[in-house]
Protein backbone atom coordinates (compact mmCIF):
# COMPACT_ATOMS: atom_id res chain seq x y z
CA UNK A 1 0.00 0.00 0.00
CA UNK A 2 1.15 3.04 -0.62
CA UNK A 3 1.89 5.20 2.20
CA UNK A 4 -0.14 8.98 2.15
CA UNK A 5 2.58 11.83 2.48
CA UNK A 6 0.93 15.08 4.53
CA UNK A 7 1.63 18.07 2.71
CA UNK A 8 2.11 21.49 4.84
CA UNK A 9 -0.82 23.44 5.31
CA UNK A 10 0.07 27.37 4.89
CA UNK A 11 -2.10 30.50 5.05
CA UNK A 12 -5.51 30.65 5.81
CA UNK A 13 -6.35 26.59 5.72
CA UNK A 14 -3.84 26.26 8.80
CA UNK A 15 -5.04 29.22 10.53
CA UNK A 16 -8.68 27.45 10.28
CA UNK A 17 -7.66 24.02 11.18
CA UNK A 18 -6.00 25.17 13.78
CA UNK A 19 -8.98 27.49 15.51
CA UNK A 20 -10.77 24.25 14.98
CA UNK A 21 -8.54 22.09 17.02
CA UNK A 22 -8.53 24.76 19.51
CA UNK A 23 -12.27 24.86 19.64
CA UNK A 24 -12.51 21.04 19.96
CA UNK A 25 -9.88 21.10 22.48
CA UNK A 26 -11.65 23.35 24.77
CA UNK A 27 -15.21 21.72 24.62
CA UNK A 28 -17.03 20.66 27.55
CA UNK A 29 -17.24 17.04 25.65
CA UNK A 30 -13.31 16.77 25.09
CA UNK A 31 -12.68 18.02 28.65
CA UNK A 32 -14.45 15.72 29.97
CA UNK A 33 -12.20 12.95 28.79
CA UNK A 34 -9.90 14.39 31.39
CA UNK A 35 -12.71 13.42 34.00
CA UNK A 36 -12.15 9.64 32.70
CA UNK A 37 -10.72 7.44 35.37
CA UNK A 38 -7.44 5.52 34.61
CA UNK A 39 -8.72 2.47 35.65
CA UNK A 40 -12.61 1.11 35.62
CA UNK A 41 -12.99 -1.96 38.02
CA UNK A 42 -16.57 -3.75 37.62
CA UNK A 43 -17.94 -6.97 39.37
CA UNK A 44 -18.64 -9.92 37.33
CA UNK A 45 -22.18 -9.31 35.58
CA UNK A 46 -22.27 -5.86 36.52
CA UNK A 47 -22.53 -2.51 34.01
CA UNK A 48 -21.43 0.77 33.69
CA UNK A 49 -21.90 3.65 32.25
CA UNK A 50 -19.82 6.67 31.39
CA UNK A 51 -21.18 10.26 30.46
CA UNK A 52 -19.36 11.42 27.16
CA UNK A 53 -20.18 14.18 24.61
CA UNK A 54 -17.60 14.47 21.94
CA UNK A 55 -17.15 14.00 18.31
CA UNK A 56 -15.32 10.95 18.41
CA UNK A 57 -15.81 7.01 19.13
CA UNK A 58 -15.08 4.53 21.92
CA UNK A 59 -13.87 1.08 21.13
CA UNK A 60 -13.50 -1.71 23.65
CA UNK A 61 -10.78 -3.81 23.32
CA UNK A 62 -12.12 -6.97 25.60
CA UNK A 63 -9.26 -8.56 26.37
CA UNK A 64 -9.36 -11.79 28.26
CA UNK A 65 -13.04 -10.89 29.53
CA UNK A 66 -16.21 -10.70 27.55
CA UNK A 67 -17.38 -7.00 28.45
CA UNK A 68 -19.26 -6.03 25.56
CA UNK A 69 -19.79 -1.73 24.83
CA UNK A 70 -22.70 -0.09 23.21
CA UNK A 71 -23.45 3.39 22.72
CA UNK A 72 -26.48 5.37 24.38
CA UNK A 73 -27.59 9.09 24.66
CA UNK A 74 -24.85 10.63 26.30
CA UNK A 75 -22.22 8.74 26.26
CA UNK A 76 -21.32 4.58 26.70
CA UNK A 77 -22.47 1.56 28.62
CA UNK A 78 -19.85 -1.38 29.50
CA UNK A 79 -21.66 -4.50 30.79
CA UNK A 80 -19.36 -6.73 32.25
CA UNK A 81 -20.43 -10.10 31.74
CA UNK A 82 -19.31 -13.27 33.96
CA UNK A 83 -15.77 -13.83 32.98
CA UNK A 84 -13.01 -11.98 35.18
CA UNK A 85 -10.21 -10.67 33.41
CA UNK A 86 -8.45 -7.24 31.72
CA UNK A 87 -9.12 -4.88 28.74
CA UNK A 88 -9.15 -1.30 27.81
CA UNK A 89 -11.25 1.04 26.54
CA UNK A 90 -9.65 3.47 23.82
CA UNK A 91 -11.31 6.69 23.23
CA UNK A 92 -10.49 8.99 20.06
CA UNK A 93 -10.60 12.08 18.78
CA UNK A 94 -10.69 12.38 14.79
CA UNK A 95 -9.41 9.02 14.46
CA UNK A 96 -6.56 9.77 17.08
CA UNK A 97 -6.52 7.63 20.08
CA UNK A 98 -6.73 10.68 23.29
CA UNK A 99 -7.38 8.50 26.23
CA UNK A 100 -7.32 5.04 27.14
CA UNK A 101 -8.92 3.56 30.50
CA UNK A 102 -8.02 -0.24 31.88
CA UNK A 103 -11.15 -2.51 32.29
CA UNK A 104 -10.67 -4.66 34.88
CA UNK A 105 -13.46 -7.26 35.96
CA UNK A 106 -13.60 -9.45 39.16
CA UNK A 107 -15.34 -10.92 41.35
CA UNK A 108 -17.96 -9.47 43.32
CA UNK A 109 -16.08 -8.02 46.49
CA UNK A 110 -17.86 -8.14 50.07
CA UNK A 111 -17.11 -5.96 53.01
CA UNK A 112 -18.40 -5.35 56.32
CA UNK A 113 -19.42 -1.72 56.55
CA UNK A 114 -18.10 0.02 59.41
CA UNK A 115 -20.04 2.90 60.92
CA UNK A 116 -18.12 2.50 64.36
CA UNK A 117 -15.95 5.21 66.22
CA UNK A 118 -12.91 4.86 66.88
CA UNK A 119 -9.84 6.01 68.69
CA UNK A 120 -6.87 6.52 66.39
CA UNK A 121 -3.26 7.35 67.58
CA UNK A 122 -0.33 7.21 65.16
CA UNK A 123 3.35 7.80 66.33
CA UNK A 124 5.24 9.73 62.82
CA UNK A 125 7.69 8.59 60.65
CA UNK A 126 10.39 11.47 61.87
CA UNK A 127 9.15 14.51 63.54
CA UNK A 128 7.05 17.00 62.18
CA UNK A 129 8.65 20.54 62.21
CA UNK A 130 5.20 22.66 63.25
CA UNK A 131 7.46 25.94 63.49
CA UNK A 132 10.35 28.10 64.60
CA UNK A 133 11.15 30.46 67.05
CA UNK A 134 13.96 32.73 68.41
CA UNK A 135 15.83 32.31 71.49
CA UNK A 136 15.48 35.32 73.31
CA UNK A 137 17.43 37.16 71.60
CA UNK A 138 19.36 34.84 69.33
CA UNK A 139 17.95 34.00 66.06
CA UNK A 140 16.19 29.96 65.69
CA UNK A 141 19.15 28.36 64.30
CA UNK A 142 16.71 26.25 62.47
CA UNK A 143 15.37 28.81 60.65
CA UNK A 144 18.94 30.11 59.83
CA UNK A 145 19.41 26.52 58.82
CA UNK A 146 16.95 26.61 56.39
CA UNK A 147 14.28 24.41 58.58
CA UNK A 148 10.65 25.37 57.59
CA UNK A 149 7.40 24.69 58.92
CA UNK A 150 5.92 21.10 57.35
CA UNK A 151 9.39 19.81 56.85
CA UNK A 152 9.82 15.97 58.55
CA UNK A 153 13.03 15.35 60.37
CA UNK A 154 14.44 12.25 59.63
CA UNK A 155 17.51 11.74 60.23
CA UNK A 156 20.57 13.42 62.02
CA UNK A 157 24.47 13.09 61.40
CA UNK A 158 22.88 9.47 59.47
CA UNK A 159 21.03 7.71 62.82
CA UNK A 160 17.41 8.11 62.55
CA UNK A 161 15.56 10.07 65.03
CA UNK A 162 11.46 9.42 66.10
CA UNK A 163 11.02 11.97 69.16
CA UNK A 164 12.13 15.35 70.58
CA UNK A 165 14.37 12.91 73.34
CA UNK A 166 16.32 11.74 70.40
CA UNK A 167 17.08 14.63 67.82
CA UNK A 168 18.13 16.60 71.32
CA UNK A 169 20.55 13.55 72.51
CA UNK A 170 21.86 13.55 68.41
CA UNK A 171 22.62 17.64 69.36
CA UNK A 172 23.47 17.78 72.59
CA UNK A 173 27.61 18.17 71.72
CA UNK A 174 26.65 21.42 70.07
CA UNK A 175 28.48 20.78 67.25
CA UNK A 176 27.02 21.34 63.41
CA UNK A 177 25.05 18.84 62.72
CA UNK A 178 23.71 16.93 59.03
CA UNK A 179 20.04 17.08 59.75
CA UNK A 180 18.14 14.79 56.99
CA UNK A 181 14.22 16.30 56.10
CA UNK A 182 11.54 15.02 53.68
CA UNK A 183 10.20 18.41 52.32
CA UNK A 184 7.43 18.17 49.08
CA UNK A 185 8.26 14.73 48.63
CA UNK A 186 12.04 15.11 48.82
CA UNK A 187 15.02 14.79 50.62
CA UNK A 188 17.56 16.96 51.60
CA UNK A 189 20.06 17.56 54.30
CA UNK A 190 20.51 20.83 55.90
CA UNK A 191 23.34 22.27 58.24
CA UNK A 192 22.51 23.05 61.69
CA UNK A 193 23.94 24.12 64.90
CA UNK A 194 22.45 24.19 68.06
CA UNK A 195 22.80 27.41 70.57
CA UNK A 196 23.03 27.63 73.94
CA UNK A 197 19.51 29.58 74.72
CA UNK A 198 20.72 32.56 76.75
CA UNK A 199 17.63 32.45 79.35
CA UNK A 200 18.36 29.17 80.59
CA UNK A 201 21.96 27.87 79.35
CA UNK A 202 19.99 25.06 77.57
CA UNK A 203 21.24 23.83 73.60
CA UNK A 204 18.64 24.50 71.44
CA UNK A 205 17.34 24.65 67.99
CA UNK A 206 14.67 26.84 68.40
CA UNK A 207 11.80 24.85 66.53
CA UNK A 208 8.75 23.22 67.31
CA UNK A 209 8.48 19.54 66.30
CA UNK A 210 5.77 17.03 67.04
CA UNK A 211 5.74 13.18 66.43
CA UNK A 212 2.15 11.75 67.17
CA UNK A 213 -1.47 12.24 67.07
CA UNK A 214 -4.27 10.95 68.46
CA UNK A 215 -8.22 11.59 67.44
CA UNK A 216 -11.43 9.93 66.69
CA UNK A 217 -12.85 9.07 63.85
CA UNK A 218 -14.92 6.87 61.93
CA UNK A 219 -14.22 2.92 60.60
CA UNK A 220 -15.61 2.58 57.18
CA UNK A 221 -15.21 -1.45 56.19
CA UNK A 222 -13.67 -4.24 57.27
CA UNK A 223 -12.54 -7.11 54.63
CA UNK A 224 -13.53 -10.38 56.20
CA UNK A 225 -11.45 -12.64 54.76
CA UNK A 226 -7.95 -10.33 55.35
CA UNK A 227 -8.62 -8.49 58.48
CA UNK A 228 -7.86 -5.28 56.56
CA UNK A 229 -9.78 -2.56 57.15
CA UNK A 230 -9.92 1.36 55.59
CA UNK A 231 -11.35 4.91 57.97
CA UNK A 232 -11.77 8.46 57.21
CA UNK A 233 -11.61 8.56 54.09
CA UNK A 234 -9.59 11.27 54.13
CA UNK A 235 -5.57 11.75 55.64
CA UNK A 236 -4.71 12.26 58.86
CA UNK A 237 -3.08 15.98 58.45
CA UNK A 238 -1.14 17.75 60.96
CA UNK A 239 -3.28 20.45 62.73
CA UNK A 240 -0.75 23.13 62.11
CA UNK A 241 1.28 22.36 58.95
CA UNK A 242 -1.53 20.38 57.01
CA UNK A 243 0.63 18.35 55.57
CA UNK A 244 -0.15 14.53 55.37
CA UNK A 245 1.59 12.77 58.21
CA UNK A 246 3.92 10.29 57.66
CA UNK A 247 2.69 7.08 59.86
CA UNK A 248 5.92 4.85 61.31
CA UNK A 249 3.15 3.44 63.79
CA UNK A 250 -0.16 3.43 65.13
CA UNK A 251 -3.47 1.75 65.27
CA UNK A 252 -7.34 2.25 66.07
CA UNK A 253 -8.71 1.35 69.41
CA UNK A 254 -12.31 0.20 70.81
CA UNK A 255 -14.11 3.88 71.34
CA UNK A 256 -17.20 5.16 73.86
CA UNK A 257 -18.63 8.76 72.64
CA UNK A 258 -19.13 10.24 75.52
CA UNK A 259 -20.45 13.80 74.20
CA UNK A 260 -21.82 14.65 70.89
CA UNK A 261 -22.02 18.81 70.04
CA UNK A 262 -24.09 19.74 68.01
CA UNK A 263 -23.14 21.25 64.72
CA UNK A 264 -25.11 24.60 63.66
CA UNK A 265 -24.68 26.71 60.75
CA UNK A 266 -20.90 28.49 60.70
CA UNK A 267 -19.79 26.11 63.94
CA UNK A 268 -19.11 22.27 62.78
CA UNK A 269 -20.15 19.82 65.63
CA UNK A 270 -17.88 17.16 66.92
CA UNK A 271 -18.18 13.34 68.38
CA UNK A 272 -16.21 13.19 71.58
CA UNK A 273 -14.61 9.91 72.21
CA UNK A 274 -13.02 8.23 75.10
CA UNK A 275 -10.40 5.41 73.88
CA UNK A 276 -7.46 5.70 76.16
CA UNK A 277 -9.87 4.10 79.40
CA UNK A 278 -10.20 0.50 77.58
CA UNK A 279 -7.32 0.45 75.63
CA UNK A 280 -8.21 -1.84 73.92
CA UNK A 281 -6.82 -1.97 70.37
CA UNK A 282 -8.24 -3.58 67.25
CA UNK A 283 -6.49 -2.78 63.97
CA UNK A 284 -2.92 -1.81 63.25
CA UNK A 285 -2.89 1.15 60.81
CA UNK A 286 0.33 0.68 58.24
CA UNK A 287 -0.42 3.50 56.00
CA UNK A 288 -1.83 6.99 56.27
CA UNK A 289 -2.62 8.70 52.64
CA UNK A 290 -5.13 11.03 50.85
CA UNK A 291 -7.79 8.62 50.63
CA UNK A 292 -7.74 7.59 54.40
CA UNK A 293 -6.02 5.62 56.67
CA UNK A 294 -5.65 1.50 55.67
CA UNK A 295 -4.52 -1.11 57.99
CA UNK A 296 -4.51 -4.79 58.57
CA UNK A 297 -5.52 -7.23 61.95
CA UNK A 298 -8.73 -6.59 62.68
CA UNK A 299 -11.73 -8.40 63.66
CA UNK A 300 -14.78 -7.61 62.03
CA UNK A 301 -16.77 -9.08 64.87
CA UNK A 302 -15.04 -6.20 66.87
CA UNK A 303 -17.12 -3.65 65.50
CA UNK A 304 -20.77 -4.84 66.06
CA UNK A 305 -21.91 -4.12 62.75
CA UNK A 306 -25.31 -4.46 61.90
CA UNK A 307 -24.08 -6.62 58.98
CA UNK A 308 -21.98 -8.94 60.31
CA UNK A 309 -22.32 -11.30 56.71
CA UNK A 310 -20.99 -7.94 54.67
CA UNK A 311 -22.13 -5.85 51.74
CA UNK A 312 -21.37 -5.69 48.05
CA UNK A 313 -19.18 -3.12 46.85
CA UNK A 314 -21.22 -0.49 45.08
CA UNK A 315 -19.30 0.54 41.72
CA UNK A 316 -18.93 3.93 40.99
CA UNK A 317 -21.63 3.49 38.40
CA UNK A 318 -24.07 1.86 39.80
CA UNK A 319 -24.46 4.79 42.80
CA UNK A 320 -27.21 7.26 41.77
CA UNK A 321 -28.91 10.49 43.11
CA UNK A 322 -31.41 9.78 45.45
CA UNK A 323 -32.42 7.68 48.84
CA UNK A 324 -29.12 6.34 50.71
CA UNK A 325 -27.74 5.81 54.52
CA UNK A 326 -25.21 7.08 56.17
CA UNK A 327 -24.29 4.57 59.21
CA UNK A 328 -22.32 6.05 62.02
CA UNK A 329 -22.46 6.22 65.65
CA UNK A 330 -23.60 8.96 67.79
CA UNK A 331 -24.87 7.07 70.93
CA UNK A 332 -23.47 3.47 71.93
CA UNK A 333 -24.48 1.39 68.70
CA UNK A 334 -24.04 1.93 65.29
CA UNK A 335 -26.99 2.72 63.51
CA UNK A 336 -28.68 3.81 60.15
CA UNK A 337 -29.92 7.12 59.13
CA UNK A 338 -31.52 8.20 56.03
CA UNK A 339 -30.03 10.35 53.85
CA UNK A 340 -30.10 11.61 50.45
CA UNK A 341 -27.00 11.63 47.35
CA UNK A 342 -27.61 14.87 46.13
CA UNK A 343 -24.32 14.91 43.41
CA UNK A 344 -21.94 12.42 42.11
CA UNK A 345 -19.14 14.09 40.42
CA UNK A 346 -18.79 12.07 36.79
CA UNK A 347 -17.16 9.22 35.78
CA UNK A 348 -15.75 7.85 38.54
CA UNK A 349 -14.14 10.81 39.71
CA UNK A 350 -11.18 9.99 42.30
CA UNK A 351 -11.53 12.47 44.91
CA UNK A 352 -12.57 12.99 48.49
CA UNK A 353 -15.20 15.77 47.93
CA UNK A 354 -17.45 13.41 44.69
CA UNK A 355 -20.17 13.00 46.42
CA UNK A 356 -22.72 15.77 48.02
CA UNK A 357 -24.47 13.49 50.68
CA UNK A 358 -27.37 15.55 52.48
CA UNK A 359 -29.04 14.30 56.07
CA UNK A 360 -32.69 13.63 55.90
CA UNK A 361 -33.10 10.98 59.32
CA UNK A 362 -35.08 13.28 62.12
CA UNK A 363 -33.52 11.43 64.74
CA UNK A 364 -29.81 12.36 63.45
CA UNK A 365 -30.33 15.92 62.43
CA UNK A 366 -32.15 15.91 66.24
CA UNK A 367 -29.06 15.13 67.70
CA UNK A 368 -26.11 16.27 65.96
CA UNK A 369 -27.71 18.72 63.47
CA UNK A 370 -26.19 17.04 60.83
CA UNK A 371 -22.62 15.65 59.39
CA UNK A 372 -20.14 16.72 62.69
CA UNK A 373 -16.41 15.86 62.99
CA UNK A 374 -15.49 12.42 63.91
CA UNK A 375 -18.09 11.03 61.03
CA UNK A 376 -15.42 11.38 58.66
CA UNK A 377 -15.55 7.48 57.37
CA UNK A 378 -19.03 6.44 57.83
CA UNK A 379 -20.02 4.28 55.00
CA UNK A 380 -22.71 5.11 52.72
CA UNK A 381 -24.73 2.40 51.60
CA UNK A 382 -27.07 2.56 48.64
CA UNK A 383 -29.62 -0.41 47.18
CA UNK A 384 -28.15 -2.94 49.88
CA UNK A 385 -24.25 -1.89 48.65
CA UNK A 386 -21.61 -0.05 50.24
CA UNK A 387 -20.72 2.76 47.94
CA UNK A 388 -19.02 5.39 49.42
CA UNK A 389 -18.01 7.27 52.76
CA UNK A 390 -18.63 10.99 54.17
CA UNK A 391 -15.20 12.83 54.65
CA UNK A 392 -16.35 16.59 55.03
CA UNK A 393 -19.28 18.44 56.34
CA UNK A 394 -20.57 21.72 55.32
CA UNK A 395 -19.74 24.39 57.88
CA UNK A 396 -22.55 26.61 56.41
CA UNK A 397 -24.48 23.32 56.15
CA UNK A 398 -24.41 21.17 58.45
CA UNK A 399 -27.25 18.93 57.22
CA UNK A 400 -24.80 18.35 54.29
CA UNK A 401 -21.34 17.36 53.01
CA UNK A 402 -18.97 15.68 50.70
CA UNK A 403 -17.91 12.04 50.25
CA UNK A 404 -15.67 9.51 48.55
CA UNK A 405 -16.54 6.63 46.16
CA UNK A 406 -15.64 3.23 48.05
CA UNK A 407 -13.65 2.01 44.74
CA UNK A 408 -11.11 5.35 45.25
CA UNK A 409 -10.72 4.09 49.30
CA UNK A 410 -10.01 0.36 47.94
CA UNK A 411 -7.79 1.65 44.84
CA UNK A 412 -5.71 3.65 47.55
CA UNK A 413 -5.30 0.70 49.69
CA UNK A 414 -2.78 -1.90 48.40
CA UNK A 415 -0.89 0.97 46.58
CA UNK A 416 -0.49 2.79 50.17
CA UNK A 417 0.26 -0.11 52.24
CA UNK A 418 3.11 -0.99 49.83
CA UNK A 419 5.03 2.19 49.96
CA UNK A 420 4.67 2.04 53.77
CA UNK A 421 6.57 -1.33 53.71
CA UNK A 422 9.25 -0.15 51.22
Amino acid sequence: MKELKWKPLRGAWALALAAMLGVGLASPGVRALGALPERLSLAAGSNAALELAIPGSAQLDSGSTDARLTRRDGGIEIEAGDTCGSGSLIFKLLGIPVKQVELEVNEERRLIPGGASVGIAVETEGLVVVGTSDLGRSASPARLAGLNSGDVITRVNGADVRSAAELASQLSAGEPAAVTVMRDGSERTLTLTPVADPRDGSLRIGAWVRSSTAGVGTLTYVDPETGSFGALGHAISDVDTGITLPVADGGIYQCDVVEVRRGERGAPGEIVGDFLARQEQIGEITSNCAYGIFGEGCDGKAIDSPYPEGLPVGSWSLMHTGEAQILTTVDDAVRAYDCEIEQIAPNGARDTRSIVVHVTDPALLARTGGIVQGMSGSPILQDGRIVGAVTHVFVNDPTRGYGIGIEAMLDAAPAAEDSAAT
